[in-house]
């Protein structure tokens, strides 16, 4: 009887000991993270560092370009392989007013502001703090033609839920021909 009572006595103490070390690793992780969270800059710290302008340079019945700049202080991603980290919102009237979310954007130059050099697009996938980048956003095959005469309306709205907006009449096809609504 001496020999099982140590034993016992011996599984009970690792069992003790293995239990308070799994409680004291929890309470250490979330102490980690709740420090983390405490020193991570809020949501609106992080908005208030990016700041977008948009200019709408091209409509035509099935596309738009524009250019959206960055003035802010946080650079500005746009996609990856597969995702995309921005979306854009044109909404038109035709005959009645037509909405769409587009996230398949092609980015045409990204270049610094007020340059005509262009970085690779490759390599440069951001709009880092004084740099421009030129999209080109196509209509989706459902939608209706752009119609002379439209209010067009453009929203690229960016990863940090800061957005830039323009709105403008189209007066004729082309970048020279359009005049600013707002």
């Amino acid at each position: 009887m001496g020999l099982s009572v140590s034993i016992a006595s011996a599984i009970v103490l690792v069992g003790w000991i293995a239990f308070i070390g799994a409680i004291s690793t929890a309470l250490l992780t979330t102490m980690n993270n709740v420090g983390t969270l405490a020193n991570s800059p809020s949501t609106n710290e992080v908005k208030l560092n990016v700041q977008l302008s948009l200019t709408i340079t091209d409509a035509e019945s099935r596309s738009l370009n524009f250019s959206v700049q960055n003035t802010g202080s946080l650079a500005v991603f746009l996609r990856n392989e597969t995702f995309a980290w921005n979306s854009v919102i044109i909404t038109y009237n035709n005959t009645a007013w037509q909405t769409y979310l587009v996230d398949n954007y092609t980015v045409l130059a990204i270049d610094p502001i007020g340059t005509n050099d262009s970085f690779d697009l490759t390599s440069h996938q951001s709009i880092n703090p004084g740099e421009q980048a030129l999209i080109q956003v196509n209509l989706p095959s459902s939608a209706p033609d752009i119609q002379i005469g439209s209010v067009v309306d453009v929203v690229f709205a960016s990863n940090y839920g800061v957005i830039a907006r323009q709105e403008i009449l189209v007066l004729a096809y082309g970048g020279q021909t359009q005049t600013s609504e707002g």
